[in-house]
C-alpha cells in the first residue's frame, strides 16, 4: 500500500460514517486488507479512505474492530497500527458513548481527558520486551480552551471527561453504571481505549472525541438500542464537521495542512 503523507488519521465510531461523504477521496482500501476476519458491525463501513477535507489530507478509517467480535485488544488496535505504518504522526479517535455525567446530554460531544480500561485486556499484552508505557499524558487536551473559544456562538456543546471502556456487546446494567460513576467515569463505551494505548505506544499524538448518543443504561426510561445510536450520530454530522473544522488547526497546526 503506497500512500503519501497525511496530516492526521481519523477513526470513525458508530454513527460517524456519514462524515466520509465529505471527503474528496483519492484511494479506498477495504478492511479485508488488514487480515482480520470478523463480521461487520452496523454503522461501520469497514474501509480506509485517503483523501482531502478542507485542505487537510486525511487517512479516514471508516469503522473499527471491537473486542466483542471475538478479537483481542491488539487486533482491535489494527487501524492505528496501520496509521503509524502510513506515517501519520497524529490520530483523532471518535466513538459513540452513553453519558453518565448529568450535564452531558445526547448530541453533546466530549473531549476525552483520561480513561478507565475495564475491558480485561491491553493491546500491548504479549509484546516482548514488556511495554511499560506511561499513559498519564496519553490524550492531547491542551487545546481545549482555544477550541471552546472557536466554538463560541455555535450551538455545539463540548465537554471534557473520563471515558470508561467496557467489553460489551450488552449494554451495562444500572448497577454497573452507578459503579462507573463512583469510579470517576463521565461516559461509557465499548471502544477507543485499546486504539489510544497502542497509538501512544507507537509514538502518535492522540486526541479523542466522543459523541453522547444516549444516556447510560438505566438513566432513561427508554430501552437502549443500536439503531438509536446510529440515528443520533447521523443527526450530528454537521456538528461534527464544525467541531473538526475548528479542532484540526489546533491539533495538527495551521501551517501543517497539505498543499
Amino acid at each position: 500500500m503506497a500512500v503519501g503523507p497525511c496530516d492526521c488519521a481519523l477513526v470513525l465510531g458508530s454513527g460517524f460514517g456519514a462524515f466520509a461523504q465529505e471527503l474528496e477521496v483519492e484511494a479506498r482500501y477495504p478492511y479485508g486488507m488488514l487480515q482480520v476476519v470478523c463480521a461487520g458491525v452496523p454503522g461501520h463501513q469497514a474501509e480506509l479512505l485517503i483523501g482531502r477535507w478542507r485542505g487537510w489530507r486525511l487517512a479516514l478509517f471508516c469503522g473499527r474492530f471491537h473486542g466483542y467480535q471475538g478479537l483481542t485488544s491488539h487486533q482491535t488496535s489494527l487501524p492505528v497500527q496501520l496509521a503509524a505504518q502510513l506515517g501519520c504522526g497524529r490520530v483523532l479517535l471518535t466513538n459513540a458513548v452513553g453519558a453518565i455525567r448529568t450535564d452531558i446530554q445526547p448530541g453533546d460531544f466530549m473531549l476525552v481527558t483520561d480513561h478507565l480500561n475495564l475491558q480485561g485486556d491491553n493491546p500491548l499484552r504479549g509484546i516482548s520486551p514488556p511495554a511499560f508505557v506511561d499513559l498519564s499524558s496519553l490524550y492531547q487536551q491542551a487545546f481545549y480552551p482555544a477550541l471552546q473559544q472557536r466554538l463560541t456562538g455555535s450551538a455545539l456543546r463540548l465537554h471534557r471527561g473520563v471515558l470508561a471502556a467496557v467489553p460489551g456487546p450488552s449494554y451495562e446494567t444500572s448497577a454497573e453504571v452507578r459503579m462507573l460513576r463512583q469510579l470517576g467515569a463521565d461516559a461509557v463505551s465499548m471502544s477507543l481505549v485499546a486504539e489510544a494505548i497502542m497509538a501512544h505506544f507507537l509514538g502518535l499524538e492522540v486526541a479523542a472525541v466522543s459523541l453522547a448518543t444516549n444516556l447510560a443504561a438505566g438513566l432513561d426510561a427508554a430501552p437502549l438500542c443500536h439503531e438509536d445510536v446510529l440515528r443520533c450520530g447521523c443527526d450530528s454530522r454537521s456538528a461534527f464537521s464544525l467541531l473538526l473544522e475548528q479542532l484540526l488547526p489546533l491539533f495538527v497546526g495551521q501551517a501543517e495542512a497539505s498543499d
